[in-house]
């Protein structure tokens, strides 16, 4: 089952049909709430209420705590480079300071300083996606795959032949009804898979250059290569993206520091060749299954 969600695709899949429904219910109730709590993109949400109380103490929800907990382990497991505060086109830390370090977070409090901004963007769709895969299979008694406009998480027993899926730079059709370019893999376990991208949600600046979505916060300026595609596969959802947006963020180096993790990745060069590392399986033809871009 797929529809529109978050300005991409949502997908879950079950290994009993006949549980589906209640696997698709759980999955509504958890995105719902991650959404109320962590939307850039609601007035009502604890972010807008955190942002716009910047400089002081403001009274948050549980799962607003937990997913800036998130947010700040990732930011302190790269060093920085995956940095809440670092977003709109620009750092609001500015570059090289770790605005992420100056955040609080208290038993029903969130404090940021004034002038910087949280986003969660890079570990938001994660941690709505390892979340609704947990709730949805123990709701639903049974395997289930939880696609996220990117960002993949399996929990329960996983099918005999696994979960097909397919990765790629975007998740649109081509204008024939073309697959993407990308890979067909196979999960075979409970886990997650993420892909970060600069092929989609791009921006044109005055002077004609092309901007990407993500920051890196060393510059303040959005990044530009030499990686358009990171996939890596982790324990879960939100490790996984943790290291595909790092990866991006990083640069020359990503795939040294992927594999010194041991994480399986895929990594795909602005030039369109492709680098593995870690195990990541080779390039083979299977049934198409979830399409998961960034």
């Amino acid at each position: 089952m797929s529809y529109a969600l978050w300005g991409g695709t949502a997908t879950v899949a079950v290994t009993d049909p006949d549980r589906l429904a209640i696997a698709r219910a759980a999955v509504d109730e958890v995105v719902e709430t991650v959404d109320a709590a962590c939307s850039g993109y609601r007035d009502d949400s604890d972010l807008a209420r955190v942002n716009a109380g910047a400089g002081s103490g403001v009274r948050v929800g549980a799962t607003f705590l937990e997913v800036l907990q998130v947010a700040l382990h990732a930011a302190d497991l790269t060093g920085g480079l995956v940095d809440p505060t670092a977003a709109g086109g620009r750092s609001t830390a500015g570059p090289r300071n770790r605005g992420w370090s100056a955040v609080r977070a208290g038993p029903g409090t969130a404090y940021v300083p004034a002038g910087l901004r949280l986003d969660f963007g890079a570990v938001g769709k994660a941690f709505a996606a390892d979340r609704a895969a947990a709730s949805a299979s123990a709701a639903a008694g049974c395997g289930v795959l939880v696609a996220l406009a990117g960002d993949i998480a399996v929990a329960g027993p996983v099918p005999v032949a696994g979960w097909p899926v397919r990765v790629c730079d975007d998740h649109r059709l081509g204008p024939r009804g073309q697959l993407p370019p990308g890979q067909d893999v196979t999960l075979r376990a409970p886990g997650g898979l993420a892909t970060s991208s600069l092929a989609v949600r791009t921006r044109r600046l005055a002077d004609g250059r092309t901007a990407t979505h993500i920051v890196d916060p060393r510059t303040g300026m959005p990044v530009r290569g030499p990686w358009r595609t990171v996939s890596v596969s982790a324990g879960t959802c939100v490790d996984a993206n943790t290291a595909s947006t790092a990866a991006l963020v990083r640069g020359h180096g990503a795939g040294g520091w992927l594999a010194a993790h041991g994480l399986p990745s895929r990594l795909v060069h602005g030039e369109g060749w492709v680098h593995t590392v870690a195990g990541w399986p080779d390039d083979h033809s299977e049934r198409p299954g979830v399409r998961v871009a960034g």
